[in-house]
């Protein structure tokens, strides 16, 4: 009966508060994103780009849709960078940029396909391309004059039309100036009324968020509460099939050739058993790294095949990868 009532409770409040509760910080954090990947400031300056802000994101609100428009985002310009890259043969380059859709966005439309491509490509050579001959240079042509012609009559002609000309520009440019004006007022007119309606919509907004603001917080504290005794009891419950001790070292310096060679049976273990994995590591940056290097080497063995992983942080122990029986559905499931 206890157990029943927190999933109620916790129901209760992610459909009846949520917009309570993501009115706030969620908000703000979705408005620094967005910022961040028009400026694409995607990965990089450390501390201030999208990436980072997308995992505080779902930190903050595991739960909230909205932040997958800016994940598909964010994997689709990284997708299109390591194209251009393969373009342009820097291949290390591609795969930097198809590391971190994958680490964030490994749904993304042409994400497999552009891995695929690069894969083909990586241990190819390039051809250098023969510059082509220059054409050679046309024989200049030499103009013949032309008759010079001493005719009054013809230069009163060419005259009249010259000022007829003149006339017809200058009254072209009074009429151009003329519209130029009458637009700048009405853009002066319409910004005036947009600033009228943003002070007031300004206004509104921060009588809301003060009306809310102290219950939006107690909503917070409480799914935050309930969220918790729910993750500390979902933990993997099944004995392992097989315990892989990885190098720490390997792991801190990112060194992805090392790590491929020292995963590649891993990988073949997980797909031979259609096995679910817990990757026991010391930090969660570590994790996610690692889980990106995984998810390549067994797509390279099986394509087909979707790896099942959850995450156990081990303080000071050995990074290590564990194999337990398949599972059809997530470790966690929403509340």
């Amino acid at each position: 009966m206890k157990t029943f009532f927190k999933v109620a409770l916790a129901c209760l409040l992610s459909t009846g508060m949520a917009s309570i509760v993501l009115a706030g910080p969620a908000d703000d954090l979705l408005s620094q994103i967005d910022a961040d990947i028009a400026a694409k400031r995607l990965s990089t300056p450390e501390g201030n780009n999208a990436i980072e802000k997308i995992w505080e994101f779902k930190d903050l609100a595991p739960y909230d849709q909205r932040i997958n428009s800016r994940v598909q985002q964010v994997g689709s310009v990284y997708v299109d960078l390591a194209n251009r890259a393969i373009t342009r043969k820097r291949f290390s380059e591609a795969q930097s940029y198809l590391d971190n859709a994958w680490s964030i966005a490994y749904l993304t439309p042409g994400l497999e396909g552009t891995q695929d491509k690069l894969d083909k490509l990586f241990k190819g050579s390039s051809v250098a391309k023969k510059a082509a001959p220059k054409p050679a240079p046309k024989p200049k042509q030499v103009a013949k004059a032309a008759p010079k012609k001493d005719d009054s009559q013809a230069k009163a002609k060419q005259a009249a039309l010259a000022k007829q000309k003149a006339a017809q520009e200058a009254a072209r440019l009074a009429k151009q100036k003329a519209e130029q004006e009458a637009a700048a007022k009405r853009r002066a007119a319409a910004e005036e009324r947009e600033r009228r309606l943003a002070i007031q919509r300004q206004e509104e907004k921060a009588k809301r968020e003060a009306a809310a603001k102290l219950a939006a917080l107690q909503a917070q504290r409480e799914k935050a509460k309930l969220a918790a005794e729910i993750i500390n009891d979902a933990k993997e419950t099944s004995k392992p099939i097989a315990d892989f001790n990885l190098d720490q070292e390997l792991i801190e310096g990112r060194e992805t050739r090392e790590i491929r060679t020292a995963l590649e049976p891993i990988c073949q273990e997980i797909i031979n058993n259609d096995a679910s994995v817990v990757l026991h590591t010391q930090t969660t940056s570590d994790y996610r790294w690692l889980t990106v290097r995984l998810t390549l080497c067994v797509r390279r063995i099986d394509r087909g095949f979707r790896l099942r992983h959850s995450h156990e942080q081990v303080a000071d122990a050995q990074p290590s990868i564990s194999l337990h029986p398949g599972r059809d559905s997530a470790l966690l499931k929403e509340i």
